[in-house]
């Protein structure tokens, strides 16, 4: 037999002499070519979404921001009107029933912007029966009034309580005692509703409280700051018990059962609350000589950028993201400073105030942050901590350094047998 042409024999015997040679890519089988290219496909995300994702996120920041500068205007110059309207018509009461009853326009703007966002257009009966699913299966006026007339009452109270500090203290002093209202209402929540103990909200409710102890007490202890602040307190208060008994009705606060629910409010005050600017007219607590011309239009200019900015509050998350929203209600105690500045020229803030306005909105900040930011800035720093370690270990592996001090990463070996 010729030594050439010898059987090999599975026995055991030495192992062939392999070198290692990249495999070029021609002579690669087809099957594991698409694997690998499927397997590549699922790591990275699709073109399409990379493309798309960003369009939306973009579009919805850009629309925030219009409504973030909307919803500071909107109460900036709205309480600028109120102003101006208790100097003309000194009747608070009659005022916030007047601005109330517009709140029954809630829903017929909650069914616009219904018809602007989703796909799948309702007719208005089916919308709003979907949305007061809360009230009950059988809905009926009397149903109607017992359901919304506490938070008529609530709302109604808020504002009187509202107007009449707006009488004693500065619109910015005003803005910034409101703007604490969150943290009375992470404290009532975490008291009534058992929501979970955050330290850094309870951290910021202390601050929130700091700071309207430095406004009552800015101008001395004999001045009309004290009554003021302590009825822009009771205004928030009464706004975050409001906000809490929702939550405790309802459950999580949607456009949908708000706006049903306000302009169920709005009917209340209009049914019920009539009687009330009636009695206080004949008893001469708002009173009013019948010569003395009513300022209809400063009142709708005050009802009208009232319902503005609260139904942006209410209403804009369907079109943004909320913390975009509550960015534009921190951002009325500029935007009334503004308003002062450019309006009565009559603006003057102590040191003492503005250090509070500051504390107040550092503490409404903290507020905003989730329930599990620490959990979660963590987890992104050791992701990221990890990330970079990898990275370095894995260039440092698997790069060849040529003469030139350029890294070129290793090609896969193929093996090739030489008997």
């Amino acid at each position: 037999m010729n030594k050439l042409s010898a059987k090999i024999s599975p026995t055991s015997g030495p192992l062939p002499i392999t070198l290692h040679l990249p495999t070029p890519a021609s002579e690669k089988d087809p099957q594991e070519q698409n694997l690998i290219q499927d397997e590549s496909d699922a790591e990275r995300p699709s073109k399409h979404c990379c493309t798309r994702w960003p369009f939306r996120a973009v579009r919805k920041v850009t629309c925030g921001l219009i409504l973030v500068a909307c919803v500071a205007v909107s109460w900036a110059w709205g309480t600028h009107s109120a102003k101006e309207t208790l100097i003309r018509h000194p009747t608070p009461f009659f005022i916030i029933w007047f601005c109330s009853i517009w709140n029954i326009l809630f829903f017929p703007f909650y069914y616009l912007c219904h018809l602007l966002t989703e796909k799948q257009k309702q007719l208005p009966t089916t919308e709003f029966r979907k949305c007061s699913q809360f009230l009950g299966e059988e809905l009926t006026v009397r149903i109607v009034l017992k359901e919304a007339a506490p938070f008529s009452v609530l709302w109604s109270l808020s504002g009187y309580l509202y107007l009449l500090a707006l009488c004693r203290i500065s619109k910015v002093d005003v803005s910034a005692v409101v703007c604490c209202s969150q943290a009375f209402t992470f404290l009532l929540s975490w008291i009534g509703l058992k929501d979970r103990f955050m330290g850094v909200r309870v951290v910021a409710a202390i601050l929130s409280i700091t700071g309207i102890v430095m406004l009552a007490y800015g101008d001395g202890f004999h001045s009309d700051s004290i009554t003021g602040v302590a009825l822009g307190v009771g205004s928030a208060s009464t706004s975050a018990l409001f906000k809490v008994l929702f939550r405790k009705r309802v459950g999580n606060v949607h456009p949908g059962p708000a706006s049903v629910l306000l302009s169920c409010a709005g009917l209340c005050s209009f049914v019920l609350h009539s009687w009330v600017c009636v009695l206080l007219y004949f008893t001469h607590v708002e009173y009013w000589p019948p010569s003395q011309q009513i300022p209809w239009d400063k009142l709708c200019v005050m009802a009208s950028l009232l319902l503005v900015f609260n139904v942006l509050v209410n209403v804009g998350g369907m079109f943004t993201y909320p913390s975009l929203i509550s960015l534009g209600i921190l951002l009325t105690i500029p935007a009334s400073a503004a308003v002062d500045t450019f309006v009565t020229v009559t603006l003057h803030i102590s040191h003492v105030r503005a250090a509070a306005a500051s504390i107040i909105s550092a503490g409404y900040l903290m507020l905003q942050l989730p329930e599990n930011w620490d959990e979660s800035t963590l987890r992104w720093l050791s992701t990221l901590w990890r990330g970079n370690w990898r990275e370095d270990s894995v260039v440092g592996e698997e790069s060849v350094v040529e003469p030139a001090g350029i890294a070129r990463a290793k090609p896969k070996p193929a093996v090739v047998a030489l008997s």
